[in-house]
């Protein structure tokens, strides 16, 4: 049996070690696009700090892939998957056949078409040419601009504080972070990027791209107001790599079409990761990726032994130096028959919503106090109506839950 992978990141990456475990005899193949072995897209972040030098970033050194004989080819990327006769063709022209092969080619940046948007001083960060990149244009006490306030641009704006500049982040929304905090928690985050230099610009869109003696000057935003900065650095999200598998007339939407197996349309052609849409939805964070891996490689060596039914949308994170535990119904509306119970203390909030006593929502900001219990209860539906009173004491340590 020959195993073939597009993209050896996380995806790709858990998949090749699942399936070793599994096949002990057959080939592995993963094709990836970066020169470099897999590390996690995060340790970018910590890279660009300083925090991590290039030689930490690697999960696994070049002896891991022969040990487990798996073949890594690095710096080339599947250009053309040929469904019927089970070969692709590489950027350089090299086929190479497959029995089951796994679709795990990730995700791109996605940049709003903003008028100086493709100018000199413009940049992304996905890899770790990216990252080096943004290194280059690094200048003290100079001040630069990350667009959008997500989770990937709020690190990067600590980093480059970290590194002495002065970053501003323009987030469209009205507050950091809506998908993962609530209106308080948005404000205490705020409040504690202050502390960092990192300034928050909320509800704001951009115009236009400014252009300077070097590069960029800064962003105009709509409402005329002007972030300046040495650079402009975009994390405005990603998009799913969909081209190769569409040429192939492998089922798209948003991203590459799976059933519940994480088969796609083509037969013996599996997909997961940050390229995936499943029943509809398109995750693009770290722990459905490693979920639909296993599944992927477990019915690609036993087809319908697993089965995957997508992934409860749960964050747990270091934000900004913050602990930010993110899970489930976070921002009931008014229609919904819930109950909110909110506790604070210095640098601390929780937030538990229940819907007929029933959990069905949790924010911990500042702390991990209680975070094991409540997920559990959260995942298993527990009733919390008798730890109601206790729920508002920031200090209850969770005991006998």
């Amino acid at each position: 049996m020959k195993y073939l992978i597009a993209g050896g990141w996380a995806a790709g990456t858990t998949a090749a070690q699942h399936l070793r475990k599994l096949d002990l005899s057959s080939e592995i193949t993963v094709v990836d696009a970066e020169s470099v072995a897999y590390y996690p897209r995060p340790d970018l972040i910590e890279y660009l700090a300083g925090r991590k030098s290039k030689d930490q970033l690697s999960v696994h050194g070049a002896s891991w892939y022969g040990e487990n004989r798996i073949t890594l080819i690095s710096g080339r990327r599947i250009m053309h998957v040929h469904a019927i006769e089970h070969e692709v063709t590489l950027d350089d022209g090299t086929a190479i056949s497959y029995d089951k092969l796994l679709l795990a080619n990730g995700a791109s940046p996605f940049v709003p078409s903003v008028p100086g948007a493709d100018q000199v001083g413009v940049f992304t960060l996905r890899t770790l040419d990216d990252a080096d990149a943004l290194l280059a244009r690094i200048v003290p006490d100079a001040n630069v601009v990350v667009v959008g306030g997500g989770l990937l641009g709020l690190e990067a704006a600590r980093a480059l504080a970290e590194r002495g500049m002065r970053p501003s982040v323009i987030e469209f929304a009205s507050r950091l972070l809506p998908n993962q905090l609530d209106e308080r928690s948005a404000e205490m985050l705020v409040e504690h990027l202050q502390g960092l230099g990192v300034t928050a610009l909320l509800g704001a869109e951009s115009q236009q791209i400014l252009s300077g003696e070097h590069g960029t000057a800064g962003v105009l935003l709509k409402d005329g107001r002007l972030a300046q900065g040495e650079f402009v650095l975009f994390s405005t999200g990603v998009r799913p790599n969909v081209t190769v598998a569409r040429e192939a007339d492998i089922a798209t939407g948003r991203g590459v079409q799976v059933d519940d197996s994480m088969q796609t349309s083509a037969p013996d052609v599996y997909a997961a990761g940050d390229v995936v849409e499943h029943r509809g939805r398109v995750y693009g964070i770290i722990p459905p990726c490693l979920e639909q891996a296993r599944v992927a490689a477990q019915n690609m060596v036993s087809p319908g032994t697993a089965t995957y039914e997508g992934s409860i949308m749960s964050s747990s994170l270091k934000t900004c130096g913050i602990d930010v535990l993110s899970m489930g119904n976070i921002n009931p509306t008014l229609e919904q028959h819930v109950q909110v119970i909110q506790a604070q203390a210095q640098q601390v909030y929780r937030k538990i919503v229940l819907e007929n006593g029933i959990i069905v929502g949790i924010i911990l900001y500042g702390t991990t106090n209680g975070a094991r219990q409540l997920q559990q209860a959260l995942r298993s539906h527990t009733d919390l109506t008798a730890f109601q009173d206790r729920l508002t004491d920031p200090d209850w340590d969770f005991a006998g839950m």
